[in-house]
């Protein structure tokens, strides 16, 4: 299974760098096309979204992660702010296991 990164341009070759399929995007519309067009993919098993787009599409991230088990989405710091993740929960829940 893969992971995919999608966020901030400038974001993206870092990703890259580590092995880490990246979607660059500019725009919270374009986020949440982006998004729509991968959420399907059975090849993806975890997507990281940068938290400067995924919180002005708080309610469609919300929905996805509610009603699918797989890709596991999982919000990352932004250039411009930081994501309030649990990353304990996180790895708990992508385990299945209690930390």
């Amino acid at each position: 299974m893969k992971i995919v990164f999608i966020g901030d341009p400038l974001l993206v070759d870092g990703y890259g760098i580590s092995g880490i399929e990246s979607m660059p995007v500019n725009s919270p519309e374009e986020f949440s096309k982006t998004l729509d067009s991968i959420i399907n993919r059975e090849d993806i098993g975890i997507i990281l979204l940068d938290y400067d787009y995924s919180s002005q599409a708080k309610e469609k991230v919300d929905m996805i992660k509610l009603k699918k088990e797989l890709p596991v989405l999982v919000e990352v710091p932004g250039r411009r702010s930081s994501a309030d993740v649990d990353l304990k929960a996180t790895i708990s829940k992508i385990m299945g296991v209690k930390m």
